[in-house]
């Protein structure tokens, strides 16, 4: 682990909940990322109105990201996260030469250049996580519960509709033979007030790369958004190819940064208190929204 990796200059931010530190820090966390090649075709359409590309990594293969993430110790208490990404690029700034290899070799997110994961879904346990990523940084969290288990190579976790309590789903997995190296940066484009908005989370720590022994997917009853992602992109049949997984990582949340305008298409899951405190800000600024 990196020493002083925490002594960076900070900001602080007000969001709908709370007053927020900016860059965020996750003192202790756990991940598992499940790794598939997904149909390019069967990806695209989720990126309509983005202003964002699928990478292909092959003719026809897109990556999609499963992710669990367990956040023990953070700036803004601890809490749970599950991710649904797509590797993409700014369908402005062109496709990367070689995703592949930036993904294997390039550990800094400052050198992913215009390669990064567009966040498709990001439920969040508290809701403290839930502003301050929706405000900050344009992530489409939503509260709910996240039920988990991880012990040893063996993995649970699930999302559960917040409107009905039914599962949106259920994952578990096996991991078996790898190696652990030193992990990567977690580097996102999303859409933020008008721009494709790219946002680099600096990791210290270990991943394991492991081959894939099992992994099961299965949506419940729910018909939430998530819940028909899922079955969209086909993840229920879709065997993945890898599984990073650590239980002892430290990360960063940096601000995010601005590459190119575009106009933000409206972020899923707005709610009561979001909705009121944007309307605040505006009377604030004198803008009729």
């Amino acid at each position: 682990m990196k020493k002083n990796f925490f002594d960076v200059p900070r900001t602080y931010y007000t969001t709908s909940h709370t007053r927020t530190q900016v860059p965020m820090f996750f003192f202790k966390m756990a991940a598992r990322i499940v790794n598939y090649f997904i149909d390019y075709d069967r990806v695209l359409p989720k990126l309509e109105g983005t202003g964002l590309k699928p990478c292909r990594f092959s003719k026809n293969k897109t990556m999609v990201s499963l992710i669990f993430f367990n956040y023990q110790q953070v700036t803004i208490g601890g809490y749970d996260e599950v991710v649904i990404s797509i590797m993409v690029y700014p369908e402005s700034l062109g496709a990367p030469s070689c995703p592949l290899s930036t993904i294997l070799f390039v550990k800094k997110g400052d050198w992913w250049g215009n390669l990064g994961a567009y966040v498709l879904e990001m439920p969040v346990t508290i809701p403290a996580a839930r502003a301050a990523g929706r405000e900050i940084w344009g992530f489409p969290k939503f509260l709910t519960t996240i039920p988990y288990s991880l012990a040893g190579n063996h993995f649970e976790f699930g999302v559960d509709d917040p409107d009905t309590n039914e599962a949106i789903v259920r994952v578990k997995g096996e991991m078996g033979a790898g190696f652990s190296a030193s992990a990567f940066d977690l580097v996102s484009f999303n859409n933020y007030e008008d721009t494709v908005f790219r946002v680099v989370t600096e990791v210290n720590g270990k991943m394991k790369n492991c081959l894939c022994k099992g992994v099961e997917v299965k949506t419940g009853p729910s018909e939430h958004r998530m819940a028909k992602n899922i079955r969209d992109l086909g993840l229920e049949a879709a065997k993945p190819f890898a599984i990073m997984s650590s239980d002892y990582l430290q990360t960063r949340l940096n601000p995010g940064k601005p590459v190119a305008e575009w106009k933000s298409p409206p972020l899923p899951y707005r709610y009561e208190q979001e909705e009121g405190f944007y309307i605040h800000q505006y009377d604030l600024l004198g803008e009729n929204k």
